[in-house]
C-alpha cells in the first residue's frame, strides 16, 4: 500500500497527478481519473483507494486491497459517544473501507473501532487512522 501525502496539493484530482507521477517512476500502473460511486466513494480503475484531508493535508492511500484512511487533528471534537478522535478517525476509515458511508446508529453506539486499524504517527499534532488487509505501508510526501 501507498499512501501519498501532501499540504501543496487543493484538492484530491491534484494530489493524484502528482501520485501518477511518482508511481511512473516506480513502472506501477497510474491512478488516472477519480471519480465518485453513488455512496460518494472515490474510486479508480487501478487501484482500491481511500481520500482524506484535514487542516491542509490531504492523503490518498492506493492498494490492490480494500482500503480506508482517515485523518484529524489530536484536538478535534468529535461525537460524545465516539468517546476520542482516535476511536472517530478509526470509525471513519473502517467506514472509507467498506465504502458505506458514516451510519448514525453506529455513532451512537459508541463502540471502540481502534482495534480494528493501525495508527499512523507521521505527522504532528495529527491521527492518521489505517484501515485495510495489506501489510505493507509506504508513506510518499508529494
Amino acid at each position: 500500500m501507498l499512501i501519498f501525502v501532501s499540504e501543496s496539493c487543493v484538492d484530491s484530482a491534484e494530489l493524484a497527478l502528482k501520485a501518477d507521477a511518482a508511481l511512473s517512476l516506480m513502472d506501477k500502473p497510474l491512478i488516472g481519473e477519480i471519480r465518485k460511486t453513488e455512496k460518494g466513494a472515490p474510486y479508480c480503475n487501478n487501484y482500491k483507494i481511500s481520500i482524506t484531508h484535514t487542516d491542509g493535508k490531504i492523503l490518498l492511500a492506493v492498494s490492490s486491497l480494500p482500503v480506508g484512511v482517515d485523518i484529524e487533528i489530536e484536538d478535534r471534537e468529535v461525537p460524545k459517544s465516539m468517546h476520542d478522535v482516535k476511536n472517530w478517525t478509526a470509525y471513519e476509515a473502517l467506514c472509507k473501507m467498506s465504502g458505506e458511508g458514516i451510519r448514525l446508529s453506529e455513532v451512537k453506539s459508541g463502540a471502540d473501532h481502534t482495534n480494528d486499524v493501525r495508527f499512523l504517527y507521521f505527522l504532528k499534532d495529527h491521527v492518521i487512522a489505517l484501515a485495510g488487509e495489506d501489510e505493507d505501508v509506504f508513506v510518499i510526501c508529494v
